[in-house]
Parts: structure tokens; sequence; C-alpha cells
């Protein structure tokens, strides 16, 4: 592969500023990464975290750090395309996964809140900021959460 980690995240970060939709397919091994690689359309792909867990024997959310970034490396090695990863809820220390995760070729991310206390969630996500701009590349930090989905007693318009 001959595109640098920085010039992915680069990519992806035009992908996401870009008019059109981006539409990433998940994938979860290096056979699965060439071949939605080599489809014309695709420009960015992701891990399927719960595909991966699966493949090890892991539930979904069970996977340790260590399975789950090694799958990603392996992702990210098998194309040169920008590729985002599923890292559950950042493990233990969501900057050190994310920095870990740049250092294995991910370029974006997807960290759920799990339904964490407000603040927590706020400390979380300004952690990976803090790490991503000490890394120096366009690391696109993808926005979600479970609130909604499981039934958090949160309202909806803070959940969004």
């Amino acid at each position: 592969m001959s595109t640098s980690t920085a010039d992915k995240a680069t990519i992806l970060k035009q992908l996401h500023e870009a008019p059109e939709i981006l539409r990433v397919v998940n994938v979860w091994d290096a056979i699965s990464a060439k071949v939605v690689s080599d489809l014309p359309e695709t420009k960015a792909i992701a891990t399927a975290g719960h595909s991966i867990a699966a493949s090890h024997g892991y539930d979904d959310g069970g996977m340790p750090l260590d399975v789950a970034l090694a799958g990603a490396a392996t992702v990210a090695a098998a194309t040169d395309l920008p590729v985002t990863a599923d890292l559950d809820d950042g493990y233990e220390d969501p900057a050190e996964t994310i920095r870990r995760a740049i250092a294995a070729g991910i370029v974006g991310a997807n960290v759920e809140d799990r339904l964490r206390p407000f603040d927590e969630a706020v400390a979380r996500v300004a952690a990976i900021t803090a790490a991503v701009e000490a890394e120096g590349i366009d690391f696109q930090l993808n926005a979600r959460t479970d609130a909604i989905a499981r039934g958090g007693d949160r309202p909806i318009d803070e959940s969004i």
C-alpha cells in the first residue's frame, strides 16, 4: 500500500466534508476489505466491531482492545482506502486507544457513549480530541450515541 496514514486521514476528512453522502461498508477481515475496496464506488471502509468480535468468539462489546486493534490493523493493511474503526466505548483509556488505532493505520472511529453520565462522556471525547491533535492527522471521530436505541432516560434533545 502506498498511501500514508496521514494522507488517508486527509482523504477521509474530505469525504466527510463533501456534499455527497459518504457511504462506508463494514468489513471484518483482510479478504472482505479487499473485496469491498475493489468496488469502484467504494471511497472508504469501516470495521464491523460485532463481526470482528464474533469471528474471535466474543460477544459484541466484549472484545478485548488488543483483538479489536489487531482486527482493525489487518483491515487497514489490506486496503489503500481510509479505514474507520468501531472501537466500542474507547475501552479504559480512550485517548490511548485512539493513539494505538492511528499507529495501526486507522483514520476514523466510532466511540460509543454507553450511556455514561454526560460529564464523563464529554471528558472522554475531550481526551480523544487531545490525542488526535497530538498525533497531527485529520482523524475523524464519528458521532454516535446509544442513548436513544437503548432506551436511556435522557430527553431525546439531550441525547442528540
